[in-house]
């Protein structure tokens, strides 16, 4: 066998570790992406939850309990993480508990009452890992989409029929008062 075969097989070993290594990579970063959907779906039922609980807390003005009440169920019944509507509802629901929970009187009035007292603290908890969770999915995404861009990964097809990734964009602002 000639040096020239060896090289030659040699480079086609390469070729080939390389783009199996790409399509596991590409398969893993798939899986991190669903795992951190699941993830940031999970937070936002629990923030749905919270407001819903919120809601029912007696002692609170009604009007904010039938605002927290109805945006809380519309989040409830969304399932898709990813959905257009999905984002919607999400996004509505925060500009209602920051419009609602930005004033540091209103927040402390509310406080006075100890179970919608430990129910802020928990929303203020759940706000910041909806945050944490739609970063890492953004993450995850921008990631996979870079690897999907590289000329040989869409030369031979190395990210199969799988769909290209969409980024979650909700909005993660935490109402204000609740860090006081």
């Amino acid at each position: 066998m000639s040096s020239q075969s060896i090289i030659v097989i040699v480079a086609i070993a390469f070729a080939i570790w390389y783009l199996s290594y790409q399509a596991g990579r590409l398969d893993r970063l798939h899986h991190r992406i669903e795992v951190t959907e699941l993830a940031l779906h999970g937070q936002l039922l629990r923030r749905g939850g919270i407001a819903a609980e919120l809601a029912a807390v007696p002692g609170i003005d009604p009007a904010l309990c039938v605002l927290w009440g109805q945006a809380a169920h519309e989040a409830l019944i969304l399932q898709e993480v990813s959905s257009p509507q999905r984002t919607q509802v999400e996004d509505e629901l925060t500009n209602i508990l920051v419009m609602t929970l930005n004033d540091p009187e209103e927040v402390n009035e509310i406080r006075c009452n100890q179970h919608a007292s430990l129910l802020l603290d928990e929303l203020l908890q759940v706000s910041e890992r909806i945050k944490m969770s739609q970063q890492f999915h953004t993450d995850a995404v921008r990631d996979c989409l870079e690897i999907r861009e590289q000329f040989l990964v869409r030369f031979f097809r190395l990210a199969g029929r799988a769909n290209p990734p969409v980024p979650v964009d909700l909005d993660v602002q935490i109402p204000s008062a609740l860090f006081g």
